[in-house]
């Protein structure tokens, strides 16, 4: 419970010890969770002296309780992901207005992915370029058209903490990208929003052993599950829909994920329980759902309500009751804090991550400080230059010629030379 409070634990006694410590460290008094909760200040007296039996339903109250009395239950929503074509082939005009940043910070590579022949690169910032097709004879307009696949934006995770790294600097915001795409004729073809949790307001393998037993009301037609021994570091993944379709939903062990890619040795990497995020809620919006997702943010201002809307369409897990039929089942109770019940509303929220070498300094500390030391002492004794030779030796790739650019020029060196800066804007 030092991390986190938990439903998983079956051993009552250590729980509540667990959840006094938890009461005890944060202030939190018998008349707030009995106010929290709806129980009477006696009843939760006795809960805690053990006087009365722990269901599962006040064990879930009580979590729920502390959550919300602590302020670790709240969630964080982000954009994870984004692709938008335009029919222009003019990818400067787009730069400049999508990014508002120098096209000159882009490199060129002569190959690409779903068709296009080049793309432009600036970092984690994506622009796929196509060529504009001879128009057949006898072939519509229409048809001509629909073979052009003029310009795409494609952003990955790391893209989008990319962009945001340049939104912050020009005090724009992604609604601000969206409507500038919608002016352009910009097509969304996916977005994917992201919602972070990162104090367990879900347990995934519980999710999972719900999706089992069929304790879920759901649209969509199947799923697929992912379930892996931990001691593997994969962590567990619930799919919900298909891939093809307008609307997928993952959820998964994002700390698993997050530990996986970290980069070093074993004992260098943050443990597990120790990564940022916890689970991670992703809607992966594509084509005809992308576009109606971007004008729903755009309406409303209003993340909640839109992620929320989608999520609880499609999906709901339940606690099963002997007495009652599944229609008549109640919401799951930490389901039912996850999509709203007893926490802070969800905001759109920006985690601006610019290129840096910190993984190049941290790699070097750790593999070959030793033998550079080695090499800068027998240069000094020999009068030699050997390290000089070897760092003349090398060859620079792309992304690190980018790295360089980048802390030469800055975000502000990268800006167009007419912007200026609008007001502060909010990104809730």
């Amino acid at each position: 419970m030092k991390n986190d409070l938990t439903l998983a634990n079956p051993q009552n006694y250590s729980w509540l010890d667990e959840l006094k410590e938890f009461q005890d460290a944060y202030g939190i008094t018998q008349q707030q969770l009995a106010d929290t909760t709806g129980y009477s200040r006696e009843y939760i007296n006795a809960l805690l002296k053990s006087r009365k039996q722990l269901t599962a339903q006040a064990r879930a109250k009580l979590t729920t309780a502390m959550r919300v009395l602590t302020k670790r239950n709240n969630l964080d929503f982000c954009i994870d992901y984004f692709r938008v074509t335009f029919k222009s082939h003019d990818a400067e005009n787009i730069i400049q207005k999508v990014f508002q940043i120098k096209p000159g910070h882009f490199r060129r590579e002569n190959w690409a992915f779903y068709g296009y022949t080049q793309k432009l690169l600036c970092g984690e910032l994506t622009v796929m370029l196509s060529k504009q097709p001879t128009r057949r004879r006898d072939e519509s307009e229409d048809d001509w058209l629909k073979r052009d696949k003029g310009t795409m934006i494609e952003l990955s995770g790391k893209g989008c903490r990319y962009l945001e790294n340049y939104l912050r600097g020009q005090k724009r915001s992604w609604y601000d990208v969206f409507m500038i795409c919608q002016e352009l004729g910009g097509h969304f073809k996916r977005i994917d929003l992201a919602i972070n949790d990162r104090h367990g307001v879900l347990d995934i393998p519980e999710l999972i052993e719900k999706y089992r037993n069929g304790e879920y009301r759901s649209r969509f037609k199947g799923g697929k599950i992912h379930r892996s021994d931990r001691d593997h570091k994969e962590g567990n993944t619930l799919e919900l829909g298909s891939r093809q379709s307008g609307v997928h939903m993952v959820i998964y062990e994002k700390d698993f994920e997050q530990w996986r890619k970290q980069n070093g040795l074993l004992e260098d990497k943050l443990p597990i329980e120790e990564q940022p995020i916890k689970n991670r809620f992703e809607v992966r919006l594509t084509n005809e759902r992308a576009d109606s997702g971007i004008d729903a943010l755009l309406a409303t201002r209003d993340p909640e309500k839109v992620i929320f809307g989608i999520i609880n369409h499609y999906i709901c897990f339940l606690t099963p009751t002997k007495s009652k039929s599944k229609q008549s089942w109640p919401i799951d109770p930490r389901w039912a804090t996850f999509i709203g019940a007893n926490r802070d509303k969800l905001a759109l929220t920006v985690d601006p991550q610019p290129l840096d070498f910190k993984t190049t300094v941290a790699w070097l500390k750790k593999q070959v400080s030793s033998s550079l030391k080695l090499i800068v002492t027998l240069d000094k004794m020999l009068k030699t230059n050997k390290l000089g030779e070897i760092i003349d030796a090398g060859v620079l790739s792309p992304q690190q010629i980018d790295l360089i650019l980048h802390y030469k020029d800055g975000n502000q060196g990268a800006f167009l030379d007419a912007f200026e800066p609008k007001e502060k804007q909010s990104n809730e």
